[in-house]
């Protein structure tokens, strides 16, 4: 993260105050290359810090392509923030070389990972067929996304396999294996692994209610598990249109 004093003056909207974090965005190659002319500029994505009573599992570890929330480290202290897909900005790549990085916050490993992950994802991910997404009626979406929302922060993916990703028309079921994937330390937490099965329990029970979608299958699954065949067989699950119209994500 830099500062904001290294920015030239209106490169950031006014509604992005000081309080907003911004996040370099760029491959390390692309950072450290000599020629201006060949990388003339500097991406950031902007953090902003919620309140404690904002945290949303749906939004943790890149389950939402749109909104994404993680925890940092700071002046010593644990805080919330969240950054919004669409406000990215950039700058001449020069700014660099004029200051440091913003030594009052810090971001851990694994979630600098999901955050170049989650913006690449804007363009890269698969898409699930609208008839299945038209299958999960209004009442189940609600109650997927409050239990997503309430115990999804362990959660890394939802994952699907689909026996044909066709547009099948009704009468024509989706027969889908469901996978929830934590990291491997969730697993070795019983109150963590706890709530991942639960979350396990639930999906499968409310898409079986769903007419035209029959589950064969739904488990938890560690990343350190998933082959690449694996991943090439599933679809990774977005969750941001089960958000309702009266509490959007």
């Amino acid at each position: 993260m830099v500062p904001h004093d290294l920015l030239p003056v209106g490169t950031l909207p006014t509604s992005v105050t000081t309080g907003g974090k911004l996040i370099v965005l760029s491959h390390d190659c692309d950072l450290v290359n000599k020629s201006y002319e060949a990388e003339p500029y500097v991406e950031f994505l902007v953090a902003l810090p919620r309140e404690t009573k904002d945290r949303n599992g749906l939004l943790f570890n890149g389950k939402n392509p749109r909104k994404l929330q993680f925890l940092a480290q700071e002046n010593g202290e644990e805080r919330l923030y969240e950054i919004d897909i669409h406000d990215k900005y950039r700058a001449e790549r020069r700014i660099l070389e004029e200051g440091s990085k913003d030594a009052s916050i810090t971001i851990h490993e694994r979630d600098v990972v999901t955050i170049a992950k989650w913006a690449s994802r804007r363009y890269s991910r698969p898409s699930v067929p609208s008839a299945f997404m038209d299958r999960i009626s209004n009442p189940v979406k609600d109650k997927i996304f409050k239990k997503m929302k309430r115990d999804g922060d362990d959660i890394r993916y939802v994952v699907l396999a689909f026996d044909t990703v066709e547009e099948l028309a009704d009468g024509r079921p989706y027969r889908v294996i469901l996978g929830v994937v934590v990291d491997p330390e969730v697993c070795e937490n019983d109150a963590q692994e706890q709530r991942a099965n639960g979350v396990v329990s639930e999906l499968r029970k409310l898409l079986a209610q769903c007419k035209g979608i029959e589950i064969e299958d739904a488990d938890l699954r560690k990343t350190s598990d998933i082959s690449l065949l694996d991943w090439q067989q599933l679809i990774r699950w977005d969750f941001d249109y089960l958000s309702p119209d009266s509490e959007p994500i």
